[in-house]
């Protein structure tokens, strides 16, 4: 038997499985993993915390080339980071990033990065069009879809069976892992009243009554999700290539997959009906796990801050406190705007604003899947 392989997280060596495992999922998936500027830059910790929890709960991965495609930017006075907009020092932080992103692929030993390769967009693509970019380079049959800041919660063994189950059932052409929005138990119920809210016509069945299931992969249900979903999933290539990236347009440059891909879903399914869900393919995964049953969690990339960094941000606020407090206090204590440039200087640069939440808009949350279905523009008075 060949030795098995290590990864290390958060301090703690984990085995994975044996390289001739991983082989065979090689062989029928690659990962496409998008990654763009983020206020934590030049850190490299938020993706490789996210290559970590793969190696760590989904060690079948680790046999799959993966492409990291790096989206451009576009330069301008203000960052407005989920738009791809950095000013010229963000600019100057991300490209630093993305050399040492090169080096770990040439250089580091470790499981994630044997078989990743790097992909830079000379321009901003959105996270859909940096999919669609590294599509050519594709040639299993199945991908897997991820995000720089998507980790993998819990285990999650069952990849092998997981692909083998959507080749021998082409109804399972895009199959979404559990989040906290998309929990399979509660997703089913939700589902079930949306439906029935954006007036999808009769005949229309009971989500329940079509639930997938393959004696390829037992113990997994697949759920119909009614809504695309771009947190990490499963896809056939094909169906990638031909329809989701096909001649309907269904995905607009600079943007995300669920945008327009989404809302034209909902509108198939008033429309159409039911039928039209056939040719979207969409599933969320049930492997009957205990709550939390979330197996992708989010780390925010807006947000996320290296450990020292925390530290840092913490000192920053203490002294910002100690600033108030001495101001409150005594006019011959230390000034408060002393105190304040003291903070300010405390904190790496750049990262000021990520901690204190001075960033474009507020968070993608990833908490409430009433919030997530509701996206669906409801059909006018009368219809």
């Amino acid at each position: 038997l060949l030795s098995p392989d290590f990864c290390l997280v958060r301090g703690v060596f984990v085995q994975v499985h044996p390289r001739e495992a991983m082989g065979e999922v090689g062989e029928l998936c690659t990962i496409i993993l998008t990654t763009s500027p983020t206020p934590s830059n030049p850190s490299t910790e938020l993706i490789e915390e996210t290559l970590r929890s793969m190696g760590a709960f989904t060690p079948e991965l680790l046999g799959c080339r993966s492409i990291i495609v790096c989206d451009g930017y576009k330069s301008a006075a203000a960052s407005k980071f989920r738009c791809g907009i950095v000013t010229e020092e963000r600019a100057q932080a991300y490209e630093t990033y993305m050399d040492a992103l090169q080096k770990l692929v040439e250089e580091d030993p470790a499981p994630h990065w044997r078989r990743a390769e790097l992909l830079r967009l000379p321009e901003r693509h959105g996270f859909g069009f940096a999919v669609r970019a590294a599509l050519p380079r594709v040639a299993t049959p199945f991908v897997c879809i991820m995000q720089h800041d998507r980790t993998f919660m819990r285990p999650c063994d069952f990849v092998l069976q997981l692909l083998r189950g959507m080749g021998a059932d082409g109804r399972l052409k895009m199959v979404g892992m559990p989040t906290t929005t998309n929990d399979p138990p509660r997703y089913l119920k939700a589902a079930e009243s949306k439906l029935v809210e954006i007036k999808v016509p009769q005949p229309r069945p009971k989500l329940e009554n079509t639930i997938l299931t393959s004696p390829e992969c037992p113990g997994l249900r697949f759920i119909p999700m009614i809504m695309w979903h771009d947190s990490t999933h499963f896809a056939c290539t094909a169906y990638y290539r031909n329809f989701v990236f096909g001649p309907r347009h269904l995905v607009s440059r600079g943007g995300f997959i669920e945008d327009k891909l989404g809302q034209q879903q909902g509108l198939d399914l008033r429309t159409i009906g039911w039928r039209s869900h056939a040719e979207y393919g969409t599933w969320l995964l049930d492997d009957g796990a205990p709550p939390p049953t979330r197996l992708v969690g989010h780390l925010d990339g807006k947000h996320f801050l290296r450990a020292d960094d925390k530290v840092a941000i913490q000192a920053q606020q203490r002294l910002l406190k100690a600033a108030a407090a001495s101001g409150a206090e005594s006019s011959s204590a230390p000034s408060a705007l002393g105190l304040a440039a003291a903070a300010a200087a405390a904190a790496p640069t750049g990262l000021v604003a990520a901690a204190c939440g001075d960033t474009a808009g507020p968070p993608r949350s990833d908490d409430e899947l009433s919030a997530a279905l509701g996206r669906y523009r409801r059909p006018p008075s009368g219809r």
